[in-house]
Parts: structure tokens; C-alpha cells; sequence
């Protein structure tokens, strides 16, 4: 899978948790763009372990695969 190519997500809590099959892609690490409340957005860079969760007043955007 290409890097650059966002993971299929499923979306819960109003985007504040994502389920994503971590076989799709071979890299160990994901990046999670998350926008805010006041509409900026953030990259967090973590474990590819299918399910990632943001704080309260936080959205999930897309899911990225970093370079394996």
C-alpha cells in the first residue's frame, strides 16, 4: 500500500474513535489527523494497532500508513 494512501476507517463517537484492519498496510506506525474544535489540525504519530481514540472536543480525520 502506498504511504501517502489514507487506511478505510470506521468512524464512532462523532469521529472520536477509528477501527481500522491493521493488516491492510506492513507499517508498524500510523499517523492520526485529528482536527479540533477551533478547526486546526494535528498529526500524531501512532501504533498501528487497529483502533485509535481522541480526547473529548477532538475528530478524527483520516488515517495515514507511514513508510514501513
Amino acid at each position: 500500500m502506498d504511504p501517502a494512501q489514507d487506511l478505510p476507517i470506521r468512524l464512532r463517537d462523532d469521529g472520536r474513535t477509528a477501527t481500522w484492519n491493521p493488516a491492510v498496510t506492513r507499517a508498524t506506525h500510523v499517523l492520526l489527523h485529528v482536527e479540533r474544535e477551533d478547526g486546526t489540525t494535528e498529526e500524531r504519530r501512532t501504533i498501528n494497532s487497529g483502533r485509535a481514540r481522541v480526547r473529548h472536543g477532538e475528530r478524527i480525520v483520516r488515517i495515514t500508513p507511514t513508510a514501513p
